[in-house]
């Protein structure tokens, strides 16, 4: 089972609770986690030039936004396209947004969690613009590696037909960045996935990773993807 790959051991061993099926449950979550509904997030009438598809070619069309973001340092594309995630706990989450809360508490946000582990947690769409901002305008742009220069770049794009946080059909905009921290100075990550809503490109969750960055970086993660692109040439 692909989520199993994706879980940390203390994850898996939770009593599953989700009353979505299987087919819908967002993998990469702890098992214990609240019952969630997608919910559209009400947003500002945008103008759209171009109609928006949701294909790969229509994905790459609007990533040219995410470019955008990244150049200018602004992180309100990611509150604009907000599709939050609204749950009730059970009280007795372990892991997860849930953990220590009790029961009938309402969640609602963006997931956010950590590349093959099992911390996730619901944050707030401004919060997840904010992150967005401090990552890109804070890079160690005189540092390079085997990927490149250590300024913020769209780096990747990729696709699944089971979401790391389900949904069905994902699609991912792979942000890099050299950055300093307590760990010392290294490559890290922020992944955006994002669903397509019929009008509109959605964003459902971001991932960050630290040591595991590689496997979003290249085409070699069988169970990150099925298809995995460079982001090159973009038109902005």
């Amino acid at each position: 089972m692909r989520a199993l790959a994706l879980l940390s051991a203390a994850a898996l061993s939770l009593t599953v609770l989700f009353a979505c099926d299987d087919a819908t449950k967002p993998p990469f979550l702890p098992e214990a986690s609240p019952t969630v509904t997608a919910e559209a997030t009400p947003t500002a009438s945008t103008p759209t030039a171009v109609p928006e598809s949701g294909s790969m070619a229509g994905f790459r069309a609007f990533a040219a936004e995410v470019v955008q973001a990244v150049e200018a340092g602004d992180g309100g594309l990611f509150v604009d396209r907000a599709r939050q995630t609204t749950g009730q706990c059970a009280g007795r989450e372990e892991l997860g947004p849930c953990a220590g809360k009790p029961a009938g508490t309402e969640l609602e946000g963006l997931w956010h969690g950590l590349w093959r582990t099992g911390a996730v947690e619901l944050a707030a769409p401004d919060d997840i613009a904010s992150d967005f901002e401090s990552f890109v305008t804070n890079p160690e742009a005189g540092e390079s590696d085997g990927f490149g220069a250590g300024s913020a770049v769209l780096y990747a794009l990729a696709s699944s037909a089971q979401g790391i946080f389900g949904e069905g059909d994902a699609f991912y905009a792979v942000v890099t960045a050299i950055m300093s921290g307590d760990g010392g100075t290294g490559r890290r990550i922020r992944v955006y996935q994002f669903t397509f809503d019929g009008e509109r490109w959605r964003l459902y969750g971001v991932i960050e990773a630290g040591a595991l960055y590689e496997e979003w970086l290249s085409a070699g993660c069988g169970d990150c993807y099925e298809q995995w692109e460079l982001a090159q040439g973009i038109a902005r």
